[in-house]
């Protein structure tokens, strides 16, 4: 029989309060940046091969380190000024670490980190149902961003909190939730496990050339210049100096969508992070309009047809008993 997860949910005022806890699957050091006053909230669960963990800070921290040769991690961070790897983070976008995988991460304003982990038993079944020489990449050191449906996406995130919040909930209030917490850290581990073996491309496929890749990186560097406004793909093209198929093809190639669908994609994704964090106080309408989205049902359709589901039932499935 199987104990008893390892659960904790707690509130830190100081970073050196947070450098206390350990973590099962990763060896990390934290400190601080900037002046700003540490304020933080962070559930965690271990339980047979599965640790989940939702944290939620203020921000001014820098944290480095690496996952355990035996671990892999799914996270989702993002926030005001995130970084991860150096790279800007301020979408809630899926990132899968393989064991073995270092990481330096800045978050000098709010953020948001929830992580899924992974080994044992359901980590060897992953890598037994791959041979060798087709390993899928996120078997092996390094940070991919697999191209996952959004909709399988929010389910994840979905079990993620609702574990998170079993932890919560017996914290405030003392109950003995171990048999929910072991069920809700097992059912989510799962969920990760199920999506990672029916991922038919885990490898981001190449581009043919340097310069297409070039174009692609330039164009994102734009566009995360103006994270919650609409960007004109025709103004990109001609900073650039590209021409607009020539930019599509580029697209296509390394990321499987066209400019204007990853630029809408992205605007989406940073709307949905927006109601998984403050969604208890923003209406749908004010988020959907912070983003650049003023026609409430077209965005309530294009949000629909990425996630699965409207923002409004985003919303009542993670605020509970929030008005809409």
């Amino acid at each position: 029989m199987l104990e008893a997860p390892n659960w904790y949910a707690r509130k830190y005022n100081s970073v050196v309060a947070r450098s206390r806890e350990t973590d099962p699957d990763a060896e990390f050091h934290i400190q601080q940046i900037g002046a700003r006053t540490h304020a933080s909230r962070m559930a965690t669960i271990d339980y047979a091969d599965a640790f989940v963990l939702d944290l939620r800070d203020k921000g001014g921290i820098a944290m480095s380190g690496a996952i355990g040769d035996d671990a892999l991690t799914a996270v989702f961070i993002w926030g005001e000024g995130t970084t991860f790897n150096g790279q800007p983070s301020q979408i809630p976008q899926l990132r899968i670490l393989g064991p073995g995988t270092e990481f330096k991460l800045e978050m000098p304003g709010s953020y948001r980190l929830m992580r899924i982990g992974l080994r044992g038993a359901t980590l060897d079944a992953l890598c037994a149902g791959s041979p060798e020489r087709h390993r899928p990449g996120w078997l092996m050191p390094g940070v991919r961003e697999q191209p996952f449906a959004p909709a399988a996406e929010l389910e994840l995130q979905h079990k993620l909190l609702r574990t998170a919040g079993y932890a919560e909930v017996a914290a405030q209030r003392g109950y003995d939730l171990s048999a929910g917490l072991a069920v809700a850290a097992s059912e989510a581990g799962a969920a990760l496990a199920l999506m990672l073996s029916h991922a038919e491309h885990p490898l981001t496929r190449p581009l043919n050339s340097n310069e297409r890749r070039a174009v692609v990186d330039a164009t994102l560097a734009i566009l995360e210049a103006r994270p919650h406004l609409p960007v004109s793909i025709s103004t990109v093209c001609t900073v650039l100096g590209v021409g607009e198929r020539m930019l599509e093809r580029a697209f296509q190639d390394h990321l499987g969508l066209s400019p204007r669908a990853y630029e809408r994609q992205r605007r989406l994704r940073a709307a949905h992070g927006l109601i998984l964090t403050d969604g208890d106080r923003l209406s749908i309408t004010e988020i959907a309009m912070s983003f650049g989205f003023w026609h409430l049902g077209r965005f309530a359709g294009a949000y629909a047809a990425l996630f699965g589901c409207s923002p409004s039932e985003t919303r009542r499935r993670f605020w509970a008993r929030m008005p809409d």
